[in-house]
C-alpha cells in the first residue's frame, strides 16, 4: 500500500470515528433525554380476572426543568393509559422554582385519578417547603406520604399502599404502618432502592408480619449511561441496583429508569420510562 493510500484510509478511519463520535453525543444530550416508554408488567397474575385489575402507572425522577412539550406528552401518554392510581417515587423536581410548572404537569392528569408521591432526595437538596409541596399536589387529587400509609378501596378489595421518606430524610417502616393492619395487598414505595437493604432487624419483623408483596423504587435512572450493560456511574442510594426487577430478598421490587436527567443531561441506553403495572389483587 502506497503512503497516499495509507494516508487516506487513515483519514477515512479518523473521519469515521469522528462522526460516530458526534452522532453518539447529538444521541445522548437530544435524542434519548427526550423519548420515553411505556414498559409493561403483569403483577400476582395466578388471581387473573378482569374484576380484580388494578392498574398503577409509576412516574419516578420526572426531574422536571421546566413545563413544555415533553411534558405535555408524558402527561397525554399517563391519561391514555387509564390508570386506576399514578404513583410519583421521589424527584419531580430538583429546583424550588420548577414547582409551578410541576403544577402545570399536574393538572393535566386526570383530575379523578387518585395519586400518591413521596420525597426524593432533589426535593430536599433544593430546600423545597414540605407543606408547599404537600399543597400543590392535593389540589390535583394527589397524596404526599412520608412515612405514611394510606388505604386505596377498590372495588371489595384494599390496597394499603405505604410510602417511606427518602435517605436523605429519615426513613421510618414501623411509623409508616402505625394505626394499618395487615392487608392482603400491600405496597411500598421508597425512592431509594438501597433502602431495601438497610432494614433494621424490627423492620424485617415488621415485613413477615404484613408481607407487603412489591415495593417501587426509582432514583437510580438506569445509570443513565449504560455501555453493553455495564453502568459506570450510579448516585448514592442506589446500593446494588441499577433498573428492573429484583426478587430476591424478602420483597419483591421494581427500580424505574425514571424520566429525567440530573448531574449530567444525558442519556445512552437507558430510555425513560412511564411504569405500567397490572397487578391481580388478592
Amino acid at each position: 500500500m502506497t503512503t497516499k493510500k495509507k494516508r487516506k484510509k487513515s483519514l477515512f478511519i479518523l473521519l469515521t470515528i469522528t462522526i460516530s463520535l458526534c452522532l453518539l453525543i447529538l444521541y445522548g444530550f437530544i435524542i434519548e433525554p427526550n423519548r420515553f416508554v411505556v414498559t409493561r408488567h403483569q403483577l400476582n397474575q395466578q388471581f387473573t380476572s378482569k374484576k380484580n385489575s388494578f392498574k398503577i402507572v409509576q412516574i419516578s425522577d420526572l426531574h422536571l426543568k421546566q413545563f413544555n412539550s415533553r411534558a405535555q406528552r408524558i402527561a397525554e401518554q399517563v391519561n391514555k393509559l387509564n390508570p386506576n392510581i399514578v404513583l410519583f417515587t421521589g424527584d419531580s423536581i430538583d429546583k424550588v422554582e420548577q414547582i409551578e410548572g410541576f403544577g402545570r404537569f399536574l393538572s393535566l392528569l386526570n383530575k379523578q385519578t387518585a395519586k400518591y408521591a413521596i420525597m426524593g432526595n432533589w426535593e430536599y437538596w433544593a430546600g423545597v417547603d414540605l407543606e408547599h409541596l404537600t399543597k400543590i399536589y392535593a389540589t390535583y387529587n394527589c397524596r404526599l406520604l412520608v412515612n405514611e400509609s394510606t388505604i386505596y378501596n377498590y372495588g371489595e378489595r384494599t390496597v394499603l399502599i405505604t410510602g417511606l421518606d427518602d435517605l436523605v430524610g429519615k426513613p421510618d417502616l414501623i411509623k409508616s404502618l402505625q394505626g394499618f393492619p395487615p392487608q392482603q395487598n400491600h405496597l411500598l414505595l421508597a425512592h431509594s432502592p438501597a433502602y431495601r437493604d438497610l432494614f433494621s432487624s424490627d423492620e424485617l419483623a415488621k415485613i413477615r408480619q404484613y408481607k407487603p408483596q412489591y415495593m417501587l423504587s426509582g432514583h437510580t435512572h438506569g445509570g443513565q449511561l449504560s455501555l453493553f450493560g455495564f453502568t459506570p456511574i450510579r448516585p448514592n442510594g442506589s446500593g446494588r441496583y441499577v433498573s428492573g426487577w429484583y426478587k430476591d430478598g424478602a420483597i419483591a421490587m421494581y427500580v424505574s429508569r425514571g424520566l429525567g436527567v440530573s448531574i449530567l443531561p444525558v442519556r445512552i441506553g437507558v430510555v425513560p420510562e412511564i411504569g405500567y403495572f397490572e397487578w391481580f389483587l388478592n
